[in-house]
C-alpha cells in the first residue's frame, strides 16, 4: 500500500516538476495563477515586420530570450512608471514598437504607451506549420490579434 501511495504522489508531481525545470520555479506559480484567471493563450495574430512583410502566427507566450515568463499577460510600466500587467486577450494590437516600448491598442479602443519589463519583450510563437520561434518585439512594426474577444 505504501508503494502505491508513493507511486501516486510521483505521478502527480511529474508535470509540476517538468514545468519548473523547463521554465524556472516562477513558471509553476504563474501557470497556476494564469489558469485560475480564465484568460486565453495560444491566440492567432498577424505580424507586420519592419521590412513590410507579414506573417500569421500563434502567440504561445511572452518572455525573455531564455524562457517564457507568461502565456497570458505582459508586464510593463506605464508612462508614469507604474507597473502594469496587461492580459494578452484584452489587446487588439501592439503598434509602433521601439527598443523598449510600444503602443497597446486595447479591445475596448483605449490606447496606452508602455515600456516593457526586460523579461517581457520576446514573443514565443508557433508558425502555421508548427515550428516554434522567438520573436523580439523590436523586429516588428505591429502585431494584430486575429481572435475575437473573450
Amino acid at each position: 500500500m505504501k508503494v502505491f501511495r508513493i507511486g501516486c504522489i510521483t505521478v502527480a508531481l511529474i508535470p509540476v516538476l517538468t514545468i519548473a525545470g523547463a521554465n524556472g520555479p516562477s513558471a509553476v506559480k504563474d501557470a497556476g495563477r494564469q489558469a485560475s484567471q480564465g484568460h486565453r493563450s495560444g491566440m492567432m495574430a498577424r505580424a507586420v515586420f519592419l521590412d513590410g512583410t507579414e506573417r500569421t502566427l500563434r502567440l504561445e507566450g511572452v518572455g525573455c530570450s531564455e524562457s517564457i515568463c507568461s502565456r497570458v499577460f505582459i508586464r510593463s510600466t506605464g508612462e508614469d512608471g507604474v507597473p502594469l500587467r496587461t492580459w494578452l486577450d484584452s489587446i487588439a494590437s501592439i503598434q509602433h514598437t521601439a527598443a523598449n516600448d510600444a503602443l497597446l491598442v486595447m479591445r475596448d479602443g483605449a490606447q496606452r504607451r508602455v515600456t516593457f519589463v526586460p523579461d517581457f519583450r520576446v514573443l514565443y510563437i508557433s508558425t502555421p506549420g508548427g515550428r516554434a520561434e522567438r520573436l523580439d518585439l523590436t523586429t516588428i512594426r505591429s502585431l494584430e490579434f486575429l481572435d475575437s474577444g473573450k
